[in-house]
């Protein structure tokens, strides 16, 4: 028995009627590009979010966050605070503008940004020390939300534009309202990993301006924004595939009974894992999607091993943070270096985490874990 990190064989075995016909809809009306099930994949996207929200389909996630930063005015020398414990794309987007990342430290002991870190960033930018900062983009991190309610004061106090990479949350609740919601837009990405996967690349942005909605997808269609005849923008190329559309709407309809899945999982690993690690803390009001699972503990390694040799499954993500990749390694960050993210990338470890794991598969990997840590 293997317990794998994901299943989509399983999953595709749920709904793998549903999912062909979707597929055979579309290769019938043969509408590849901008069809039907792209606007209605946008209003479901948004409906989940509330009144006021739209969703804005691109071609993957990466786009998701260039779009974003593109449309909400973020180019050439700003600076753009974000971690450095995340997938490249969220600093490789700020970077594709013009705009510089500054890399600030992660909270102890949810590894997304650490507002006072956030502070620090923000006085050493004001004394010189760091580049002028136009905008923070903290990641919600393996679906546990960022503290965007602090973000959101530093934000305006000091006139920064809030942005979110939600590629891990989409799905989840924060204190103040469904995850993707928080700050002025937010970006998501439907790799086939994600909570809410495609079988391909695919993204989207959400936002309640609708002014910048307009905008982002201005820059999505080579730089014409709708209802316009004339390319009034340097845009680019970046639409959601009709198929994928398709793929994302028919798991929609089984997305709520997924998340209640992955819920139920996580809360045995929360119980019955507390005194052997350190486990991810859900802040008061949020009840995250569990797109990942993340535990921490010193002997990540050697844990890692013990899982594998009883093939369990399991990734250290994020072993060589943002800011020491070559290609980033220049790049600021906040006096007194990143300590928070250095531990997280030294400690942190994803277990076996989707909706159709069985209960004999979690048990193993409880038993497994509490065999080498307790």
């Amino acid at each position: 028995m293997t317990v794998n990190m994901i299943d989509l064989a399983r999953q595709e075995a749920a709904m793998g009627d549903a999912l062909r016909a979707a597929i055979a809809q579309v290769l019938d009306h043969k509408g590849f590009i901008n069809g039907p099930e792209v606007r209605a994949l946008e209003a479901a996207l948004a409906l989940r979010l509330g009144p006021g929200w739209q969703a804005i389909g691109c071609a993957n996630g990466t786009d998701a966050l260039h779009l974003m930063l593109r449309a909400a005015g973020i180019g050439p020398g700003d600076g753009v605070a974000l971690p450095a414990l995340t997938f490249v794309a969220t600093a490789e987007a700020v970077r594709l503008t013009g705009a510089v990342p500054v890399f600030v430290d992660t909270d102890a002991a949810s590894g997304t940004l650490c507002p006072d870190s956030l502070v620090q960033a923000l006085e050493a930018a004001a004394g010189g020390a760091l580049p002028r900062l136009r905008a923070v983009l903290p990641v919600d991190l393996f679906a546990l939300p960022a503290d965007h309610e602090r973000i959101g004061v530093l934000a305006q106090d000091h006139g920064l534009v809030h942005l979110v990479d939600a590629a891990h949350s989409y799905g989840g609740m924060s204190a103040d309202g469904p995850c993707g919601t928080q700050g002025l837009a937010s970006a998501t990405s439907f790799y086939p990993s994600k909570a809410l996967g495609c079988y391909g690349d695919g993204g989207a942005v959400f936002t309640a301006d609708t002014a910048l909605a307009t905008r982002i997808r201005g820059v999505a269609n080579h730089g014409a924004l709708p209802g316009e005849g004339e390319h009034s923008l340097i845009g680019t190329n970046s639409r959601l595939d009709t198929l994928q559309a398709a793929v994302l709407l028919t798991k929609l309809t089984h997305f709520d009974t997924e998340i209640a899945a992955r819920r139920r999982i996580a809360a045995r690993y929360l119980t019955e894992l507390a005194d052997c690690c350190a486990l991810p803390p859900v802040a008061p009001g949020a009840t995250p999607v569990w797109s990942y699972f993340t535990i921490r503990h010193e002997r990540r390694d050697e844990l890692a091993a013990h899982l594998a040799a009883r093939d369990i499954r399991s990734v250290a993500y994020y072993r060589q943070p943002i800011h020491r990749q070559p290609a980033y390694s220049g790049d600021a960050c906040v006096p007194g270096g990143l300590p928070g993210t250095e531990s997280f990338a030294r400690t942190l470890l994803c277990l076996p985490m989707h909706p159709y794991l069985h209960d004999h598969e979690v048990d193993a990997v409880i038993a497994a874990v509490r065999a080498f840590v307790c």
